[in-house]
């Protein structure tokens, strides 16, 4: 939980610098090798009769392509949020704000559940067994709530680092609103309004700048 622990909204508050926005599409082809079945070689005795089979096996090369995409103010990387506030889109701005601020919500409520269980845990393994009482046969009577409450605090515990890592995750995610188009659509508009592109330009969507790297 150490890695994830304390997740903090990311550094925002790009100012605007007149520079039209961007938005740069990469493709990056990966490779990767793999072992396929080819064929069987049967094996027999002296007298012809199959005593065993051996599979062959060859080394066979794939790909696949990974999408990345990036917002730019001229030539700057600049975060979403940023772009989107740049661009007078405040709706949208807002909504990657309060997407972030959610996931530090819950990493911090998760953290809370984490501890909480994890301290209820410890002591169903290590204090609540001292609780119990000998009787005249030497058997330990121990109450019954403490091996609940054990049980109950190592799934606190579970639930509360599961949802501290959800939290972790959503302030860590590069694009809360993964639309590289409505990011073009948005960089057009904005250029059209600083004089970056021609006032007879109807088109409705702009691609991304789309490179290819292998």
């Amino acid at each position: 939980m150490g890695s994830w622990g304390c997740a903090h909204l990311p550094k925002t508050g790009t100012e605007s610098t007149g520079e039209p926005l961007n938005v740069e599409v990469r493709t990056e082809t990966h490779t990767y090798v793999t072992q396929a079945k080819v064929g069987e070689v049967q094996h027999r005795d002296s007298s012809g009769r199959l005593v065993g089979t051996s599979s062959l096996y060859e080394n066979q090369v794939g790909s696949y392509d990974v999408t990345r995409w990036q917002v730019f103010q001229g030539d700057t990387p600049i975060d979403d949020q940023d772009f989107y506030k740049i661009a007078g889109d405040t709706e949208t701005a807002n909504q990657i704000a309060d997407y972030r601020s959610t996931g530090v919500t819950m990493n911090r409520v998760g953290l809370g559940l984490a501890i909480a269980g994890g301290a209820l845990a410890i002591a169903g393994m290590f204090i609540f067994p001292l609780m119990g009482e000998k009787d005249q046969y030497g058997n330990v009577d121990r109450p019954a709530w403490t091996i609940y409450a054990g049980t109950g605090g190592l799934i606190l515990g579970l639930v509360g680092g599961g949802v501290a890592w959800a939290g972790y995750a959503r302030t860590k995610r590069e694009h809360p609103i993964d639309d590289p188009q409505r990011a073009a659509n948005t960089a057009r508009k904005y250029n059209k309004q600083i004089g970056e592109m021609p006032e007879n330009d109807d088109e409705e969507e702009e691609r991304p700048r789309r490179k290819r790297r292998r």
